[in-house]
């Protein structure tokens, strides 16, 4: 029995020293560390916040292949972490400790949604499959399987009013939506072009980004969709897509992150400006973006060389306290690749961001 605590305690204090318990600060780069880096002073200090006990004893999430993050709308605490081939995480507590999905055990997360108003209710995709659970990921069920091999789910999107209706976006093109919470399903726009996100504001617009097609919006739940892509041909390589953020304090305020850069439009995508970046447009790849709720000129964005084999070159974190007007640069925690990242919603000061290698 005392051999026993004696190995869980130096098991757990050398977890502490290495894994990023919170209490220790990386004054310089850690040599491929992944998971979650947290920052309570804007992005000044970063801390691995890796904390993942388990029946076995405390491990991390240090070495977890970062996908997406993905929110609940009704809880800003809570955030769920799609990993790459690693299965689901999440945390209630702000990243200080996680709890993964056991059923998600060793898969892609390519898509999750929570219903805004039932957290307990959540849906979440490996690509081929949607799953759905109502009992907060004690047990699940398939409510959906692709049968053509090529395709994917590239997101999955609740509805605002109505809980019920799903909506799921295809690496085809094609947008399916349910009405019975993943019942049955019906394909409602083919657009025959490789999509990357659909996305929902709280005024249940929807936004369907293309890799290389530009991005539209459906006021109509689905059913008819205009072209938001008009502006993009005066800016070089902004159709070669890599996120599409919603602005959390502005009504009809978004941000188009592409190869070009970032591009913002605050009529709903009808016409879009480019906020000038640090960077020239197309010098780096900008994975991770971010703006704060209670600060509309604090923003924040990350740049990213890769090499051969997509091994990170550098990245570097850009943030602005004027609306983008001018940037300072701050060195980031890892040398691996940033690709999501998080402002809290209650404290703009706190920020997250997700690491993945490629």
């Amino acid at each position: 029995m005392m051999k026993r605590k004696y190995y869980l305690l130096l098991g757990l204090a050398v977890f502490l020293i290495l894994g990023g318990a919170g209490c220790v600060q990386f004054g310089g780069q850690a040599k491929g560390t992944m998971g979650v880096y947290r920052s309570a002073d804007g992005g000044e200090q970063w801390f691995l916040k890796g904390i993942y006990p388990t029946p076995k004893g405390v491990l991390t999430i240090a070495g977890v292949k970062v996908y997406r993050f993905f929110s609940d709308p009704s809880d800003d605490n809570a955030i769920y972490l799609g990993s790459r081939g690693q299965g689901l995480y999440y945390t209630y507590d702000n990243a200080d400790t996680w709890k993964s999905s056991d059923a998600m055990n060793g898969l892609f997360i390519y898509a999750l949604t929570v219903d805004p108003k039932n957290k307990c209710v959540i849906y979440a995709s490996d690509g081929p499959h949607v799953f759905k659970t109502k009992d907060c990921m004690r047990t699940w069920s398939t409510v959906f399987t692709e049968a053509i091999p090529s395709q994917r789910f590239v997101a999955l999107v609740s509805d605002i009013e109505d809980s019920n209706i799903i909506y799921g976006a295809e690496i085809s093109g094609d947008i399916l939506r349910s009405l019975d919470g993943g019942g049955s399903w019906r394909i409602v726009k083919r657009f025959n072009f490789e999509l990357r996100d659909l996305v929902t504001d709280a005024s249940g617009k929807l936004y369907a980004a293309s890799y290389k097609n530009g991005l539209y919006r459906s006021d109509d739940g689905g059913d008819t969709w205009k072209n938001l892509s008009d502006d993009f041909k005066n800016h070089s390589d902004s159709m070669t897509f890599y996120r599409l953020i919603l602005n959390p304090a502005q009504r009809d305020s978004l941000f188009w992150i592409s190869k070009y850069g970032i591009l913002r439009s605050d009529d709903a995508g009808v016409s879009w400006t480019d906020i000038k970046l640090l960077t020239p447009p197309g010098s780096v790849n900008i994975y991770a973006f971010a703006i704060n709720p209670n600060n509309q000129k604090e923003m924040y964005y990350t740049g990213t060389i890769l090499g051969d084999k997509n091994k990170n070159v550098r990245s570097t974190l850009y943030k602005s306290t004027d609306g983008g007007e001018n940037w300072i640069t701050k060195k980031l925690p890892t040398n691996t690749i940033p690709v999501d990242m998080r402002v809290h919603p209650d404290n703009g000061k706190v920020l997250f961001l997700g690491f993945t290698v490629l």
